[in-house]
């Protein structure tokens, strides 16, 4: 028995009486089959090959493997595709699913719905796959996808059609297509959520950190990192008034190990967060992007100095942000509650737990990042210095900036003061704090418009 017939085995009878719960563990073991083995990539044409009469199974696993190549080819973070996929499951189904949202996801709930007039973009994600699915297995004509694009949510669908074109695999004869299926990935496909800062690059930083390596293996595992490469240059080239630079050595030594350390971190954990979107993506960049702004005025006022800059604090603290399973769910920003403790976590309005803070451990670890970074950001019952001061006080004004009309916690109102007196600041300083960072920031407007992503936080280096 090969890999597709063990995996249908099991998956057909779950079909017989579908749970919303049973869908999803389908989904997971399905994340394993497309980056271990290659039966995914033929399944099209072996459905056609054996003519299956009942096309449930076979329209419910096709929009769910469309549904897993859209998603890794945009960069959403695992929980959200995994919810994605069983949508479209869910969707695929001959007949509607009683209790579909077992699973308590909102996000699964606007998926499944279809009675609303504006759609959030899941929706579409999910229609695209699915309308594409039923095209690939020649249930419906190519004219579905034509009134798609075409319609009156075209804008939404046109970037879908983009990252996945309509596309028919060619058949196949039957023994080519059996050995296609046995065949494993040459390389695996699917990218798991583990932090994997480039390793050679880090062991070749400590070395040379230690005076026991040298700069050449730094400069080597620097270059076979185009993204890190281009941001250890232009990060030089800003600072200076020469022509750019076009070496990393030079960039490198320009800078000095420390500061180019810093920005090798930054640019790493900004590829990681882009490639874990979450539903409220563009939502967390804005207040990301603002609170950047307001920690840089905040220090500039009262002359705090951080062991960072602002963009890499807030890098960090996004990585810790967009595992946790609130945000894998949301469609609304949530509002903390009355009772809510003040920390980063306190933005998604939940009680921070060291659990949820082993994301940022580990990179302040990995990266040799100063202990004081950590102390800077992970949860504390007590306020020792003005660093930790400057970090609180800055999320609270994003809150107040963001949630107008919505009042503070009054742990956090309670706490204003303590802070702002801790500082030296007085309420007219405050104001004018906010005023400034909105006018600096330019990504986020008090009258509500939509704004694009903000994946730099405004702030170079």
């Amino acid at each position: 028995m090969n890999r597709l017939d063990e995996f249908l085995s099991v998956f057909r009878p779950t079909l017989n009486h579908p749970t919303a719960v049973d869908l999803y563990a389908h989904c997971k073991r399905l994340e394993y089959e497309l980056s271990e083995y290659r039966w995914p990539d033929y399944f099209i044409p072996w459905s056609l090959t054996h003519r299956v009469q009942k096309m449930t199974y076979s329209l419910a696993l096709q929009s769910a493997i469309n549904v897993f190549l859209l998603t890794y080819k945009l960069g959403l973070a695992t929980s959200f595709r995994r919810l994605l996929m069983t949508s479209a499951m869910i969707r695929a189904l001959p007949t509607p699913l009683k209790n579909a949202n077992k699973l308590k996801s909102p996000l699964l709930q606007v998926c499944l719905s279809d009675t609303v007039s504006v759609h959030h973009y899941a929706y579409y994600l999910v229609d695209w796959s699915l309308k594409l699915a039923r095209y690939q297995l020649g249930l419906d004509g190519k004219g579905s996808l034509s009134n798609l694009l075409t319609g009156k949510s075209h804008p939404y669908y046109w970037p879908l059609a983009e990252a996945l074109p309509p596309h028919k695999p060619d058949r196949m004869a039957g023994d080519a297509l059996q050995r296609a299926i046995e065949q494993k990935q040459p390389q695996p496909l699917y990218k798991r959520d583990a932090l994997k800062p480039p390793k050679t690059l880090l062991k070749a930083i400590k070395r040379y950190a230690n005076s026991s390596g040298a700069l050449g293996p730094i400069i080597h595992a620097i270059e076979q990192q185009p993204a890190l490469n281009e941001a250890l240059l232009a990060a030089a080239s800003e600072h200076t008034r020469t022509a750019p630079f076009k070496s990393a050595k030079h960039a490198y030594l320009y800078l000095g190990a420390q500061r180019a350390s810093h920005i090798l971190a930054s640019a790493s954990l900004q590829q990681h967060i882009d490639s874990h979107r979450v539903p409220l993506h563009e939502s967390l960049m804005q207040r990301l992007s603002l609170l950047v702004e307001l920690w840089f005025q905040l220090k500039q006022q009262t002359n705090v100095v951080w062991p960072l800059r602002e963009k890499l604090v807030a890098q960090i603290i996004a990585i810790d942000l967009i595992h946790h399973p609130v945000l894998a769910n949301a469609i609304e920003w949530p509002q903390p509650q009355h009772d809510t403790p003040l920390s980063a976590f306190g933005l998604l309005g939940v009680t921070p737990e060291p659990a949820q803070q082993k994301h940022s451990a580990t990179l302040i670890q990995r990266w040799g990042l100063s202990e004081h970074v950590n102390q800077l950001v992970s949860f504390h019952t007590e306020i020792t210095n003005k660093q930790q001061a400057v970090f609180l006080l800055g999320c609270i004004l994003l809150q107040r900036l963001f949630g107008k009309g919505v009042h503070l916690p009054k742990r956090w109102s309670g706490l204003q003061s303590k802070l702002m007196q801790q500082l030296g600041l007085s309420p007219e300083q405050s104001s004018r704090i906010e005023i400034n960072a909105i006018t600096q920031c330019r990504s986020y407007c008090p009258l509500g418009v939509n704004i694009s992503v903000v994946n730099d936080y405004n702030q170079s280096g």
